[in-house]
């Protein structure tokens, strides 16, 4: 297993993380284009943004095995 290169505190990471978190609370074309705007500007952006996605993935997935773990009883509503 391989581990992020980059910190929370890196600012290509907490850009991408902003950029991804905007677009998924409220996709729209405008902030679509933004994002792949700014990945055009550098190769570290997108790794940051390749590690943002790998933590929502992952997060994701915890989330996920809590509730088979918990069985019957939902844990997301």
């Amino acid at each position: 297993m391989s581990f992020p290169r980059h910190r929370p505190s890196d600012p290509a990471f907490s850009m991408a993380w902003r950029l991804f978190r905007e677009l998924h609370d409220a996709p729209s074309p405008e902030r679509a284009e933004q994002l792949v705007g700014w990945l055009g500007q550098d190769p570290i952006h997108v790794r940051a943004l390749d590690e943002v996605l790998t933590l929502w993935a992952l997060a994701g997935a915890s989330v996920v095995e809590a509730a088979r773990e918990a069985g019957p009883e939902p844990l997301l509503q």
